[in-house]
């Protein structure tokens, strides 16, 4: 049994190296676009609350620049999701091969 284990730890170990890789990177796009996106969707959204006040636009166009921008906030979010999956496989797979 253990000669299985160790053949199976042998096997996922390139598998974990590129997980963590691949986490890293992800990472480090995440954290700029976080910044990026959250940018864009404060410009949106300032922009829909000064088109209010001033009324320069209709209720349907600052609807739209409001979705826009949470549309825009909420997209790093889903890189995180796919970030958590990222370190459940490699929790997984190293729970797995763990004695």
């Amino acid at each position: 049994m253990k000669a299985i284990r160790f053949i199976l730890t042998i096997i996922s170990l390139p598998v974990m190296v590129a997980l963590v890789i691949i986490r890293l990177f992800v990472e480090f796009l995440s954290g700029i676009s976080a910044v990026i996106f959250r940018v864009i969707a404060g410009v949106f959204l300032l922009t829909a609350l000064l088109s209010y006040g001033f009324g320069l636009e209709s209720t349907g166009e600052r609807l739209k620049m409001v979705l826009a921008g949470f549309l825009f906030y909420f997209l790093p979010c889903t890189v995180e999701i796919v970030l958590a999956g990222i370190v459940f496989l490699e929790e997984w797979i190293r729970s797995f091969t763990k004695e």
